[in-house]
């Protein structure tokens, strides 16, 4: 190992020790995919998301990507659920004026930070990819999908139980529409249904996106200015513990399947904090 990649690991672990002992174990964390879940590795717009390594398709070279995000607190990986796809779950810059203010998905410009969206199988977006050994396989032109053909998933597998507290929705507007699966450790789960037009489209109204608790079984109003329905909850696994979550599904499975999330509030067990404080160094070591 070269002594800055070791002094790089040192500090980044003495960073987490700080914050482990700094903050209340009843304290929320929230992934805001600015970062990483060590906070401190910082992501990209267009950036390519996932902790397993995968396969090439649909000529893309995701083979070649060595560098695999998150693995402290949570794994995150995609599902495909259409009959064509998508090319996993890709970072997003909401600015308006951003890297994708003269882009192809306006209506993602909801000014929120870095968002979360399943990157669209499109030839004319799908093959433009950079491979930088920073941040690895890089969509030079992030777009989400717009297909029910395309739908899918972005999974998230806690390492430890954690109690979820809420998700901030993107671009739910038009046909979008979204299903939140959440499962605790004895796969009793809680099923949030998001309709379409939940939230505006930031093109013509403002905001275009808004806060879906997780943590509550009562219906959820629409965003101000939206005309869809309430976001509803089922729970039909009476067993379910909302303090031992260990998975979230999160499926856009609409017509178009498009939308995105960010800002990702979860309470981690203790042993969860411990893991990052006493194990950074171990669980940094794979980015070397």
């Amino acid at each position: 190992m070269q002594v800055g990649t070791l002094i790089k690991q040192t500090t980044v672990a003495a960073g987490l020790l700080a914050m482990v002992g700094s903050v209340s174990i009843s304290q929320a964390i929230t992934l805001d995919f600015q970062t990483e879940d060590d906070f401190v590795t910082t992501l990209v717009n267009g950036q390519s998301i996932s902790t397993f390594a995968r396969a090439d398709r649909d000529g893309v070279p995701f083979s070649t990507d060595n560098v695999l995000e998150f693995g402290n607190l949570v794994n995150i990986s995609s599902t495909i659920e259409g009959s064509d796809g998508h090319l996993d779950a890709v970072v997003f810059d909401s600015d308006p004026t951003g890297p994708n203010a003269s882009g192809a998905d306006p209506d993602l410009l909801v000014d929120h930070g870095h968002i979360l969206i399943l990157q669209t199988d499109n030839p004319s977006s799908a093959t433009n990819t950079t491979l930088t050994g920073t941040h690895g396989l890089v969509f030079d032109t992030p777009n989400d999908e717009a297909n029910f053909n395309d739908r899918g998933s972005i999974v998230f597998d806690f390492i430890n139980p954690v109690e979820l507290t809420s998700i901030d929705m993107v671009d739910i507007n038009g046909g979008a529409h979204a299903t939140l699966t959440i499962s605790d450790s004895s796969g009793d789960m809680r099923v949030y249904d998001v309709p379409s037009k939940w939230t505006t489209d930031v093109t013509v109204a403002l905001t275009g996106w808004q806060t879906l608790f997780l943590n509550t079984l009562a219906a959820q109003p629409s965003e101000a200015n939206a005309i869809g329905g309430d976001a509803t909850v089922i729970q039909n696994d009476i067993g379910f513990d909302p303090l031992d979550v260990v998975q979230l599904s999160v499926a856009f499975d609409g017509d178009p399947s498009s939308a995105g999330l960010t800002n990702l509030v979860f309470v981690p067990e203790p042993a969860s904090l411990a893991l990052i404080g006493l194990g950074s160094l171990a669980m940094l070591r794979r980015r070397c």
